[in-house]
Protein backbone atom coordinates (compact mmCIF):
# COMPACT_ATOMS: atom_id res chain seq x y z
CA UNK A 1 0.00 0.00 0.00
CA UNK A 2 1.04 3.44 -1.27
CA UNK A 3 1.55 6.34 1.73
CA UNK A 4 0.46 9.43 0.72
CA UNK A 5 2.65 12.44 0.00
CA UNK A 6 3.45 14.92 2.73
CA UNK A 7 3.96 18.56 3.13
CA UNK A 8 7.19 19.64 5.21
CA UNK A 9 7.00 22.66 6.80
CA UNK A 10 8.47 24.86 4.18
CA UNK A 11 5.23 23.76 2.23
CA UNK A 12 7.02 22.12 0.04
CA UNK A 13 5.59 18.51 -1.29
CA UNK A 14 8.06 15.49 0.16
CA UNK A 15 7.07 12.37 -2.05
CA UNK A 16 9.84 10.04 -1.13
CA UNK A 17 7.52 7.73 0.60
CA UNK A 18 4.80 7.62 -2.56
CA UNK A 19 5.32 4.51 -3.80
CA UNK A 20 3.01 5.03 -6.26
CA UNK A 21 4.68 7.30 -7.57
CA UNK A 22 6.62 6.29 -11.11
CA UNK A 23 9.52 8.47 -11.28
CA UNK A 24 10.49 7.29 -14.45
CA UNK A 25 13.54 8.15 -16.59
CA UNK A 26 13.82 10.32 -19.92
CA UNK A 27 16.52 10.27 -23.08
CA UNK A 28 18.57 11.74 -20.66
CA UNK A 29 18.65 9.66 -17.87
CA UNK A 30 17.30 12.37 -15.82
CA UNK A 31 13.19 11.97 -13.78
CA UNK A 32 10.67 12.77 -15.80
CA UNK A 33 8.68 13.75 -12.06
CA UNK A 34 11.38 15.24 -9.90
CA UNK A 35 14.15 16.23 -12.56
CA UNK A 36 17.12 14.91 -10.42
CA UNK A 37 19.34 12.11 -11.84
CA UNK A 38 17.77 8.79 -12.41
CA UNK A 39 16.87 6.48 -10.40
CA UNK A 40 15.88 9.20 -8.18
CA UNK A 41 15.06 9.08 -4.15
CA UNK A 42 11.89 8.19 -5.09
CA UNK A 43 12.46 5.16 -7.55
CA UNK A 44 15.39 4.16 -5.64
CA UNK A 45 12.88 3.66 -2.37
CA UNK A 46 10.36 2.20 -5.12
CA UNK A 47 12.97 -0.53 -6.03
CA UNK A 48 14.14 -1.18 -2.64
CA UNK A 49 9.88 -1.97 -1.64
CA UNK A 50 9.73 -3.62 -4.68
CA UNK A 51 12.64 -6.08 -4.64
CA UNK A 52 12.64 -6.65 -1.24
CA UNK A 53 12.21 -10.23 -1.22
CA UNK A 54 14.09 -10.78 -4.56
CA UNK A 55 16.97 -8.77 -4.04
CA UNK A 56 19.27 -10.59 -6.58
CA UNK A 57 16.97 -9.83 -9.04
CA UNK A 58 16.73 -6.19 -7.96
CA UNK A 59 20.72 -5.86 -9.06
CA UNK A 60 19.91 -7.51 -12.17
CA UNK A 61 17.11 -5.28 -12.70
CA UNK A 62 19.20 -2.18 -11.88
CA UNK A 63 22.49 -3.70 -14.12
CA UNK A 64 20.10 -3.11 -17.22
CA UNK A 65 19.47 0.27 -16.68
CA UNK A 66 22.89 0.88 -15.82
CA UNK A 67 24.30 -1.05 -19.38
CA UNK A 68 21.66 1.42 -21.27
CA UNK A 69 22.79 4.67 -19.42
CA UNK A 70 26.26 3.62 -20.43
CA UNK A 71 25.39 3.93 -24.38
CA UNK A 72 23.43 6.97 -24.00
CA UNK A 73 25.82 8.88 -21.11
CA UNK A 74 29.42 8.02 -23.15
CA UNK A 75 30.59 11.22 -20.78
CA UNK A 76 30.26 9.17 -17.87
CA UNK A 77 32.75 6.61 -16.14
CA UNK A 78 32.33 3.06 -15.33
CA UNK A 79 32.46 4.44 -11.42
CA UNK A 80 30.34 6.92 -11.85
CA UNK A 81 27.55 4.50 -13.64
CA UNK A 82 28.12 2.14 -10.70
CA UNK A 83 27.98 4.63 -7.96
CA UNK A 84 24.59 6.37 -10.11
CA UNK A 85 23.14 2.69 -10.28
CA UNK A 86 24.14 0.90 -7.06
CA UNK A 87 25.69 3.25 -4.70
CA UNK A 88 22.16 3.32 -3.20
CA UNK A 89 21.85 -0.67 -2.63
CA UNK A 90 22.73 -2.13 0.32
CA UNK A 91 25.99 -4.14 -0.02
CA UNK A 92 24.70 -7.08 1.68
CA UNK A 93 22.16 -7.23 -1.71
CA UNK A 94 25.28 -6.74 -3.85
CA UNK A 95 27.42 -9.42 -2.05
CA UNK A 96 24.47 -11.68 -2.34
CA UNK A 97 24.61 -10.98 -5.71
CA UNK A 98 28.11 -12.07 -6.53
CA UNK A 99 28.29 -15.48 -4.47
CA UNK A 100 25.40 -16.81 -6.66
CA UNK A 101 26.28 -18.72 -9.39
CA UNK A 102 26.04 -17.60 -13.33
Amino acid sequence: MAVASTMDMSGTRDDTDDLSAVHRNDERWRCVDCLAEWPCRVARRRLLVLYRREPARLVTYVRHFRDRAAVDLPALSTRELDLRFFGWVPASTLAARRRRPA
